[in-house]
């Protein structure tokens, strides 16, 4: 045989060899019965993982892995899809993202060689926004070509070079709730109706802001899993691309992150243009870039935390349609500004209209997974290094300026709220020590013992987004315009929201550093990538039990988050009850299990600014220590008290899929407050008092009135959604069942009960309860009033009930909200108010403080024989609002 017929030969046995390997590997439709895309069609979740584990079970180039548990108990995959070389290697690679992520004691030629030998990791997945329904039906069909398609030479160039961790969805609860909802009511109204619960438990929508945070399963999830391969790319499709436009990509409106790192900017840049680039040569017009309101300013996006570790993190918004359904759009649907169809700089294929369905929305996603994965393919060398590259400037930068170090001291107020702070950090991947000795920088001295989160490290971004007071820039509309309002949150400072106290410390000179790194003892392991988890198997995951207050915080999976703990609980004093600060958070957790167990709670007020204190009585004393010591909280023995507080029957107004509820419910769980969910029927039906001593109404822009719902998403800063106040003028006459929701409301609290009533609910209490209170904000316009979502600091009296545990001033988060004013018959008290002079703002943004000072932020309204509380904040935000959490306990607990 000649050496031409040879090569044939090897060739035509590839040529099959690809054929019978394409053949072996099933369709979409083959599993689930439809191509993905389809009009009308819905792949759930179930089968999106039996097509996955069918492509498991078919292929080499596919390793599906299971990755932790949802909160409703779903298992989260992640399919690893590469050659079949490297996933036979593929924890090598994850070694080298992980040694390159850490990059202290490597050199620029050993981070080279690394990046040589490795494998570009890119994570994918198909969104978290459930109801953005295109993102999982991309993946499977994302997942089939690159495995079918070995002949592709593009496709192999990915295979060769990239690790892509494919993950169907990264809320897997939604989109079984959302798929199964839309399938099982397809062809009726009901298929483009709202699912009625929310589509992430507790969180909705705002399963995309809890990436610092981590109070969500889902979340920390997520993290561990990228903590545990230290991907390159992080790309997370979502679904809500500004008409008429098809798809928006990075670069990102202003303002950007102040601390995500410069390379990794440039780098998301890059990705959205080559994006952008790549769709067009496809044929799929319509992609825009920036100006369009989606900042990255809010550090708590999921799909952009991860820049501040120094990964190219970012999503997309792609246009939706109809669920499913699809829909022909004329030139006369596009708004008339895009009407001349005029090519911009960074929309220069405008789209023209046309027909437009979920096929079309799952063809612009993948073209746009695959455009990243040629980049990474293309740029592998590049990425692994530059992830070298920017951790050593993050160390570098911090080492020649300030600030040099964080302390938080262990004597805290609460110091189990410094433990859940630092706890969170920690799992996110910046290491914490802890002073073996006094230290003294000038003439300050911090004490042994201390917290502390030295800033010469590669992940010190999130450390600084977090923990530093933020200033959000004016950015006008136009010249004398009104602000810009963020896309999320302006203001967010985790030491001022948690109320912990927290020391920094400046920039010092080598001999200074090097005499703290001498007094810091690191927690948890070894610093480096040997601190990190290593395993990325199931046992991997994260604990999907619910998450724990104090002392375990459930983040235990974490080594470093583990070694963080409160000082021990301790009892001083003598007498046979336990009196307990209401500064500490854990406090209330104490009296929900006192009650529990059988025990009594009393309250002794406060008095001259000094606060009350909660008292347990009835619990033997090995009870009271393992209560104290199991809660890390500080009691002293005191004399019971004659009269008792009598556990309070609560009920949580629920209007259907609220996100604000949500989070009501969740913090109320955590401290372990039982609460029942009250509809807007069952409040209609009356008889409240009965069944219930306190109601609260989270932060519903109508109370309790229809059409509420979504609670949470914020709104026009000044709450133009609120009255007016009493003598605004005669209101509209409600319908029927909104006006016995209202006559239910009365007649609960004027017979003696508690209506809670959170930052825009106020407005339906002032209205339609009549009450003597005006709201000062009502009708200012952004151009004379703006805070957009901001911590504005307030006056208290902490000897007031509601108000004990808090200091004298507090941090609030401010959000759409109201400033109260009272008016002629007014009985109540001023529960915490604006300073008459300066400015309130504590961290964001705040335009017409003038407006504020001297207004009150929280109201208690007699009203009958109960009382309405009015808190012009909210006071649970996302579960990070440590430290007014107490204030909602408080008012629910009944103490006076």
């Amino acid at each position: 045989m000649s050496r031409v017929s040879r090569l044939i030969a090897v060739v035509l046995l590839v040529s099959s060899a690809a054929l019978a390997a394409q053949s072996s590997v099933p369709t979409p439709e083959s599993v689930i019965g439809f191509k993905p895309g389809a009009d009308f069609k819905l792949a759930t979740y179930d089968d999106t993982i039996r097509y996955f584990k069918a492509l498991d079970a078919a292929s080499t180039k596919l390793t599906l892995v299971p990755m932790g548990t949802s909160t409703q108990g779903r298992t989260y995959y992640v399919a690893l899809i590469s050659s079949e070389r490297n996933l036979a290697r593929v924890d090598r690679y994850r070694e080298i993202a992980r040694r390159l992520a850490s990059p202290q004691g490597l050199t620029e030629a050993q981070a080279r060689a690394l990046a040589g030998e490795g494998k570009a990791i890119v994570h994918i997945d198909g969104g978290l926004h459930s109801t953005e329904v295109a993102g999982p039906q991309h993946t499977l069909q994302l997942a089939y070509d690159l495995l079918s398609k070995s002949g592709d030479a593009g496709v192999q160039r990915i295979l060769d070079n990239v690790v892509l961790m494919l993950w169907p969805t990264i809320n897997p609860d939604g989109h079984q709730m959302v798929a199964e909802h839309y399938m099982k009511n397809v062809g009726t109204p009901g298929a483009s109706t709202s699912l009625p619960v929310l589509y992430q438990e507790y969180v909705g929508h705002d399963n995309n802001r809890d990436a610092y945070m981590l109070n969500m399963i889902e979340s920390r999830v997520m993290e561990q899993a990228w903590r545990q391969w230290e991907p390159q790319i992080i790309y997370v499709h979502h679904q809500t691309a500004p008409f008429p436009t098809r798809i928006w990509l990075p670069p990102f409106a202003e303002p950007i992150a102040l601390h995500a790192p410069f390379l990794m900017s440039r780098t998301v840049n890059t990705i959205g243009m080559t994006i952008a680039q790549q769709l067009e040569e496809r044929g799929l017009v319509g992609a825009t870039h920036m100006g369009t309101g989606f900042d990255a300013w809010y550090a708590g996006y999921i799909d952009y935390t991860p820049m501040f570790k120094n990964i190219a993190s970012f999503w997309t918004e792609t246009a939706l349609a109809n669920m499913a359904a699809p829909r022909d759009y004329t030139i006369k649907d596009i708004p008339q500004a895009y009407q001349d169809l005029r090519p911009q700089s960074l929309y220069p294929s405008p789209w023209a209209g046309g027909h437009f369905g979920l096929s079309d929305s799952v063809a612009y996603m993948y073209g746009a997974s695959m455009a990243v994965l040629d980049y990474a393919a293309h740029q592998k060398d590049t990425l692994l290094l530059n992830r070298w590259r920017s951790g050593m400037a993050q160390i570098a930068q911090h080492r020649a300026g300030g600030p040099a170090a964080y302390v938080i001291p262990k004597s805290q107020r609460d110091p189990v709220a410094a433990v859940e702070m630092l706890k969170r950090v920690a799992f996110g991947g910046v290491r914490v020590s802890e002073l073996t000795a006094d230290f003294t920088v000038g003439d300050v001295t911090y004490a042994a013992g201390s917290w502390v989160i030295p800033t010469d490290q590669e992940f010190i971004a999130l450390a600084r987004e977090v923990l530093d007071v933020q200033k959000y820039p004016d950015i006008r509309e136009s010249p004398g315009g009104a602000p810009e309002q963020p896309y999320d949150a302006a203001g967010w400072t985790l030491p001022l929201s948690m109320g912990v106290e927290m020391r920094t410390i400046g920039a010092l000179d080598e001999p200074a550093r090097a005499a703290l790194r001498k007094a810091l003892k690191p927690l948890g392991q070894t610093p480096g990538p040997a601190a990190r988890p290593s395993r990325y198997d199931s046992a991997g995951g994260v604990d999907p039990a619910p998450y724990d207050s104090a002392p375990g915080l459930g983040f235990e999976t974490q080594p470093l988050a583990a070694a963080i703990v409160p000082p021990a609980g301790a009892i001083t004093g003598d007498g046979p009850a336990l009196g307990i600060d209401p500064a500490q958070n854990n406090a209330f957790r104490a009296i929900n299990q006192a009650w529990k167990a059988g025990a009594t709670v009393a309250w002794t007020p406060g008095a001259g600014g000094r606060s009350g204190r909660y008292v347990i009585a009835g619990m033997a004393p090995d009870a009271q220590r393992a209560l104290v010591q199991t809660l890390a909280i500080r009691a002293e023995r005191v004399a019971a008290p004659a009269a008792t507080l009598r556990a309070p029957r609560i009920a949580l107004f629920n209007p259907g899929a609220s996100m604000d509820e949500g989070w009501t419910r969740w913090v109320l769980e955590r401290f372990e407050f039982p609460s029942t969910p009250l509809s807007a029927d069952e409040i209609a039906a009356g008889g409240l008092r009965a069944t219930f001593d306190a109601i609260i109404v989270a932060d519903e822009p109508r109370g309790v009135l229809a059409g509420g719902g979504r609670g949470g998403r914020g709104g026009a800063p000044g709450a133009p959604a609120a009255a007016a106040g009493r003598g605004a003028g005669a209101a509209p006459a409600l319908p029927e069942g909104d006006a016995n929701r209202v006559r239910a409301i009365d007649e609960f609290v004027r017979a003696g009960g508690t209506l809670v009533c959170l930052n825009r609910s106020t407005a339906f209490a002032i209205e339609h309860l009549k009450l003597p209170v005006r709201n000062t904000l009502q009708g200012l316009g952004r151009q004379e009033f703006f805070a957009g979502g901001s911590l504005l600091n307030v006056q208290v009296d902490p000897s007031q009930s509601v108000m004990a545990g808090l200091t004298p001033t507090t941090a609030v988060f401010f959000n759409a909200s109201p400033a109260f004013e009272t008016l002629v018959g007014f009985r109540g008290a001023v529960l915490a108010r604006y300073a008459d002079a300066g400015s309130p703002l504590a961290s964001g943004y705040l335009l017409g403080e003038e407006h504020l000072r001297g207004k009150a932020a929280a109201l208690e309204v007699q009203h009958g024989e109960g009382r309405v509380i009015l808190f012009g904040f909210r006071p649970q935000w996302r579960g990070q609002t440590f430290g007014t959490f107490k204030v909602i306990f408080n008012a629910l607990t009944g103490a006076r």
